[in-house]
């Protein structure tokens, strides 16, 4: 039966490997050993993977390396068979799988984008009439020009994401090569990615950044070890997944508040007001209280803390409520987050008169790393030599 424009069928999807595990042998030992070879082990990428997307929606895929993300991508593009069962996209499918695939190292980036075009099935009047679009959207400015093979991996990925993206498509597949961009291309892309969603496109995305996953992607399917280990919606999914890698700190309260005021609601929300525990450098992110008095509180503090992974206190700020009868609900903004990528813990706490030592409430959240900083504080600036640029600085925006 064959399927509708931007509807994806996985059907007991299987697909293993051969692996070798042997030397390099001369063509003497190749002759005399001929007949007594070991065989080759066998690696189970896909197991039996059952899966439907329907046409229009945005898929997000996760899970450790080796789970079989990327295998599945490539089954559904059609660039490796399965052993058995079934994969299949409706419509015209583009993908972005491999910096650099599809293109010649001797060909400029403009020659690369009728290649690419040819490659996807696009006649050469429908992509010259899109050039100009893609080259706009690339910022590569006059490297368009210039052999792809004096490109960086950045470069790389502006020209073949910006061909993708340009590319009338029903089904999109877009593998982890998004990590690669600086922050502010990042963000183009997904603000791309979302337009073309809302023009009906499907999208199945595979990264290792949940805060990429979080902002396009409504479900997201965990693989590990080649099976689908969880699917559903975002939230559960990602919090699945940290379960699954033990990343997972308590959400509940830490200890029993002792005071006169406990905290009985914590959550962590982006600029839009949606709940999340993903998010980038930059970003904002507000922190969204409930207090609850089982007294009467005359001066309510209110305390917020922030740890790295090694539970040492990387910011404390207090305030003073006033007075709280009931409850009440205090929010935190922090206008943009100028830490560098890792796991944090927020632990609040509140009390009646003095500031709270002990903080009874936590929630853990992630800020994704960037390839440009490490470290805790996000000091990063820009670097020049004898008053210039390196391409790669002159790409940032």
């Amino acid at each position: 039966m064959s399927l509708r424009p931007g509807e994806i069928v996985l059907d007991n999807a299987t697909r293993s490997f051969a692996l070798r595990h042997e030397r390099s042998r001369t063509l003497k030992e190749l002759f005399v050993r001929r007949g007594n070879e070991a065989g080759a082990s066998r690696i189970d990428a896909l197991r039996e993977v059952c899966l439907h997307v329907e046409p229009g929606e945005a898929v997000g895929m996760v899970g450790r390396n080796g789970a079989g993300k990327t295998s599945t991508l490539r089954c559904l593009a059609g660039i490796v068979p399965l052993d058995s069962g079934r994969a299949e996209c409706g419509g015209r499918t583009v993908s972005l799988l491999e910096l650099g695939a599809g293109f010649g190292e001797d060909f400029t980036g403009r020659e690369n984008i009728l290649l690419n075009g040819a490659l996807h099935g696009f006649e050469r009047g429908e992509i010259e009439a899109r050039v100009d679009e893609i080259v706009a959207f690339s910022e590569l400015g006059d490297f368009i020009d210039v052999p792809v093979k004096a490109y960086s991996a950045g470069m790389y990925l502006r020209l073949g994401f910006s061909i993708v993206a340009h590319l009338d498509a029903h089904v999109l597949l877009i593998d982890e090569i998004l990590a690669v961009g600086d922050e502010s291309f990042q963000r183009k892309c997904l603000k791309r990615i979302s337009e073309q969603m809302a023009a009906g496109a499907t999208l199945v995305l595979v990264s290792h950044d949940p805060t990429a996953i979080e902002r396009v992607c409504q479900r997201v399917v965990v693989l590990d070890g080649g099976r689908v280990a969880f699917d559903g919606d975002t939230a559960d999914a990602l919090l699945f997944y940290h379960r699954l890698l033990g990343a997972e700190a308590p959400r509940e309260k830490l200890r029993a508040s002792r005071g006169e005021l406990e905290v009985t609601g914590l959550e962590l929300r982006d600029s839009g007001g949606a709940a999340r525990h993903m998010f980038r450098s930059g970003e904002s992110m507000t922190v969204a209280l409930k207090l609850h008095a089982r007294t009467p509180a005359d001066r309510a503090v209110v305390a917020i803390e922030v740890r790295d992974s090694r539970g040492e206190t990387a910011f404390r700020t207090d305030t003073t409520a006033g007075e709280i009868r009931e409850g009440a609900e205090i929010e935190f903004e922090v206008p943009r987050l100028a830490m560098l990528g890792g796991d944090y813990d927020l632990a609040v706490g509140a009390y009646d008169q003095d500031a709270p030592q002990v903080l009874d409430r936590i929630a853990r959240f992630s800020i994704a790393q960037t390839s440009d900083g490490e470290g805790l504080v996000d000091l990063r600036g820009t670097w020049t030599v004898g008053g210039r640029s390196s391409p790669e600085e002159a790409l940032r925006s």
